[in-house]
């Protein structure tokens, strides 16, 4: 399998978050921040968001849309935290809920280590880490068959031993991060992405950097895509989500679509990379009853569409597609929302 889903936070709110199809908690302990040593990130990186969790009572949930069909896989995030130790509360850190609300996850211990839970049961301890330099967080879960499975990885290494516990077989349902480590009421615990991958077979513990590539230009489109404000679709449909600025179908037919390309990956990232596993294409569309989909691909290249989703006439409904063509630091991406049936 592969690559199932990446998000990098950009500048929106939680009311936009909320509107994207995030579910946030105790907005009062949930804070947006883009200062270097607060986010997750590299040299000649674009400027880069995260949200600082304060202290064990907020959680931000991934939109429904983003587990569709998963039943295994890989949930990693980078955390850190201020303090390496002494937390008052165990507190999950990332959680994978299944169909019956019961979950594969871990939580923050009182010495700064990590415990699994394997179907609500706890499984073992991993030994103290220290919170105060960015870790690589990586859950391991499979909810595919009787036994389910966890693992928990640090840094590309495991920390606990892969654990089972027996349940009947079952798909994700819920995937929520944070809180991290932290102290109640302090501003602590810090997260900048989320990467999902579709098969515990898949190198989901390796850390790698979700990153936005912005659209810069038109690509190619079909039906008459009329921009609320301007001349161009791309400079009213890129970062940071506004659901007050976007390009429009007055009449919209099957097969219409709107196309908008990035510039070349080396030049989004700010940096050549060394190498890409996929990109994600993430779509927000309201206005009439339809059913649309999100596409992404190399320019020129491959495209691969997500799944047909029903568009709400009244709120914002989120879709997303990810491509895991052949990729390098040349490569443009076509970045596609389309009409299948109105």
């Amino acid at each position: 399998m592969a690559l199932h889903w990446s998000w990098s936070f950009g500048n929106e709110d939680l009311t936009a978050l909320a509107a994207m199809g995030w579910t946030p908690s105790n907005s009062a302990h949930l804070t947006l921040t883009s200062a270097t040593d607060e986010v997750y990130t590299y040299t000649s990186s674009p400027t880069r968001y995260g949200w600082i969790f304060k202290g064990f009572v907020a959680t931000l949930k991934l939109p429904a849309a983003a587990l569709a069909g998963l039943s295994e896989g890989w949930l990693a995030a980078p955390w850190k935290s201020t303090v390496g130790s002494g937390y008052t509360n165990n507190s999950n850190v990332l959680r994978v809920d299944g169909t019956s609300g019961e979950g594969i996850y871990c939580v923050l211990t009182a010495t700064g280590a990590l415990s699994l839970y394997v179907s609500n049961t706890f499984q073992e301890t991993s030994d103290a880490i220290d919170w105060t330099s960015w870790r690589y967080v990586a859950l391991r879960f499979d909810f595919s068959a009787n036994p389910w499975s966890g693992q928990v990885y640090v840094d590309g290494s495991a920390v606990t031993a892969l654990a089972t516990q027996a349940d009947a077989a079952e798909t994700a349902a819920d995937v929520t991060i944070g809180p991290g480590p932290g102290v109640v009421n302090q501003p602590t615990a810090l997260c900048s992405q989320v990467i999902l991958w579709s098969s515990t077979s898949d190198a989901g513990e390796t850390a790698y950097f979700a990153t936005r590539a912005e659209p810069t230009s038109d690509g190619t489109d079909v039906g008459t895509w009329t921009p609320s404000t301007g001349a161009n679709n791309y400079a009213v449909v890129d970062s940071p989500f506004d659901a007050s600025t976007y390009t429009q179908e007055a009449s919209p037919s099957a097969s219409d679509r709107c196309e908008v390309v990035t510039s070349s990956l080396a030049t989004a990232l700010g940096v050549t990379p060394s190498s890409v596993v996929g990109a994600s294409a993430h779509t927000y569309s309201e206005g009439q009853s339809l059913t649309a989909r999100a596409i992404v691909g190399p320019s020129g290249g491959t495209e691969t569409a997500g799944d047909n989703t029903a568009i709400s006439a009244s709120d914002t409904t989120y879709a997303f597609a990810t491509s895991t063509a052949a990729l390098t630091g040349a490569s443009t991406l076509d970045l596609v929302y389309e009409v299948v049936s109105t």
